[in-house]
């Protein structure tokens, strides 16, 4: 079932693309409509009702009608396109509580939900990982920690959001450990992407092999370069050449997650 979708399996009929369709476009499956819920707990900060149809509409009045909650972990859905919205401003609205009903109001082409995920910083992430389960953490307990490849250990686990860094400057990475966030890295040596993870019951990397990139989903994160400097801070994980933290072909020595 759904977490978005009142009574039944959603069907996507429009993925996500970063910097072209950052949402999922939904139905019921079988091209069906269906009442529209929370994906989370939260608290509705717009709300948004008595637009209609407006094809080739932008910016706000695109989504037509449409709903924001923002959740306890700082992250925030928007459900927009809707006929009806069933709350207002100021509501605690609970997970599967109905919010609306789907529609066709604003920018858009056949009743539909659009559904966007926002990260703590209000940055569009894909929603696709968490449709049927829970948001991205931002819980300051997560930890991670680094494999120094020199060293030949685990270094010692660092607090998310505290300031602190993993790693050890000088000695290149070889996998690293984190507490609930989806991942995955570049083998150096090798010169491809490593399989996605999904927590601490398993690491990212090839021990004794160098890291050049990192991709941690619903967080925002650097890398530092052996022999560099930290790279800017990424808060997406996709295919751009902004959707990780690294350089192809310089080893990482250090990663900060916040």
């Amino acid at each position: 079932m759904s977490r978005v979708l009142y009574d039944a399996e959603n069907q996507i009929t429009n993925g996500y693309r970063q910097n072209v369709h950052e949402a999922l476009d939904i139905v019921k499956k079988w091209y069906q409509q269906d009442a529209i819920t929370a994906h989370s707990d939260g608290t509705v900060i717009m709300a948004v009702s008595n637009q209609k149809h407006n094809q080739g509409s932008t910016g706000t009045a695109s989504y037509g009608n449409f709903v924001k909650i923002k959740h306890s972990d700082g992250y925030y859905t928007l459900y927009a396109h809707l006929r009806e919205v069933y709350v207002k401003k100021g509501d605690y609205v609970k997970r599967g509580q109905q919010i609306g009903y789907m529609g066709d109001t604003g920018n858009a082409y056949g009743v539909h939900l659009h559904f966007e995920i926002r990260n703590n910083y209000d940055v569009k992430i894909d929603p696709t990982p968490y449709l049927d389960r829970d948001l991205p953490s931002n819980d300051r307990t997560l930890k991670y920690q680094v494999y120094d490849n020199v060293k030949k250990y685990w270094l010692p686990n660092v607090i998310v959001a505290s300031g602190e860094y993993a790693g050890n400057f000088g000695n290149p990475i070889g996998g690293i450990y984190a507490d609930k966030y989806r991942m995955r890295v570049h083998d150096k040596n090798k010169g491809y992407w490593l399989p996605w993870v999904e927590n601490r019951n398993d690491y990212a990397g090839n021990l004794g092999n160098e890291i050049d990139g990192v991709q941690i989903e619903g967080a925002t994160y650097r890398a530092h370069l052996k022999n560099g400097g930290w790279l800017s801070w990424v808060s997406k994980a996709d295919n751009t050449n902004q959707g990780y933290a690294g350089i192809y072909g310089r080893a990482i020595d250090a990663i900060e997650i916040k």
